[in-house]
């Protein structure tokens, strides 16, 4: 009887252990199969500023997905995430061109494989300060972001050397590393400062929320006084990838790119749908992203005569010792045909 019992548990058990082998199987050739698409995730480094938002549209929009890539954006909304770059945490990272090359001149493995935006600062005083024109902030506090960025080599070298011919070390005060969130603050409340050079959604929070705001200078309007005849203002910030990855995975940046330029193409294209995405990834009013974007521009291109005589501004400002070459510092050979 015992006999006859023990049989068929013993072959229900092994009927039960073939089929979770055979079920086994069957999961493992599921996770072979789904192994090259987890080990497709980009991870990309930027901020919720509006030049650089686009990796929060294209992931809105569902552009990564549609490439077959898990894009992980990361926000550093304290600053720059070259650090985090630097050292391997992230594969792309949307910065300025200034800091850009300044790493890449510190030895850091990265090429610019795409633009970003272009233009955006604004240099803001108050009515009541009496000055008109640059010359006029001698002898003048002015506020100015972090060191080496785009925003204060145009600063320092264009806007003050080249435009008001003065030395911004000997004839201007200025006050370095205020975030661009308190430079209102200081400019317009506690009026520790005559000035501050700030940049887009700020300059347009600032004139909208206070009635002294008095624009000094509009970078991007003079730009396009300036060239008249180029559908591009000058470069600010761009993308860049680790060489590590242009070298590992160079289909899985091709098809970022396709992703982030229809990200581009859409925003241009569809204004209205596009400042409401914005807007609500920036937390901003949309008048203010309206307002704003007639300052910057959207583009994927990469103007390197522009790039290049921006660099000029870091030489000039002592960042840079020397403008790298082109071939050095770009790569556009991924970027999706026009």
């Amino acid at each position: 009887m015992n006999k006859r019992v023990v049989v068929p548990i013993a072959g229900a058990l092994l009927l039960l252990a073939i089929l979770a082998g055979l079920k086994l199987q069957s999961a493992n050739r599921a996770a072979g199969a789904a192994g090259p698409a987890s080990t497709r995730i980009v991870r990309v480094g930027t901020n919720r500023a509006l030049g650089t938002v686009i990796p929060f549209v294209a992931k809105s929009k569902g552009y990564f997905q549609q490439q077959g890539l898990q894009v992980d954006v990361v926000d550093f909304a304290d600053g720059s995430p070259m650090e985090a770059f630097a050292s391997g945490q992230l594969d792309i990272a949307l910065l300025g061109i200034a800091p850009s090359a300044i790493w890449q001149g510190q030895g850091v493995g990265l090429k610019v494989v795409a633009a970003a935006n272009g233009g955006g600062h604004v240099l803001l005083t108050r009515t009541d300060t009496g000055i008109d024109n640059i010359q006029e902030l001698k002898g003048r506090k002015v506020a100015t972001p972090k060191p080496g960025t785009v925003t204060d080599t145009l600063f320092r070298a264009h806007i003050v050397e080249e435009i008001g011919k003065l030395d911004p070390e000997k004839d201007l005060q200025i006050v370095p590393n205020v975030a661009p969130g308190d430079m209102p603050t200081a400019l317009f409340v506690s009026r520790e400062v005559d000035a501050a050079i700030t940049w887009e959604p700020y300059a347009s929070q600032a004139e909208q929320k206070f009635k002294d705001a008095k624009v000094l200078y509009d970078s991007a309007a003079e730009w396009r006084k300036t060239y008249p005849g180029s559908d591009q203002l000058y470069p600010v910030n761009v993308v860049i990838a680790s060489q590590s990855f242009i070298n590992t995975r160079p289909a899985d940046l091709r098809q970022f790119l396709v992703a982030y330029v229809q990200a581009i193409q859409f925003v241009n294209s569809n204004p209205q749908e596009a400042n409401q995405i914005i807007a609500d990834e920036l937390q901003l009013d949309t008048t203010i992203v309206e307002n704003a974007r007639r300052r910057i521009d959207y583009t994927s291109h990469v103007d390197t005569a522009a790039s290049l005589k921006t660099l000029e501004w870091s030489k000039q400002a002592g960042y840079l010792k020397e403008v790298p070459e082109a071939s050095k510092l770009f790569d556009l050979s991924f970027l999706p045909k026009p």
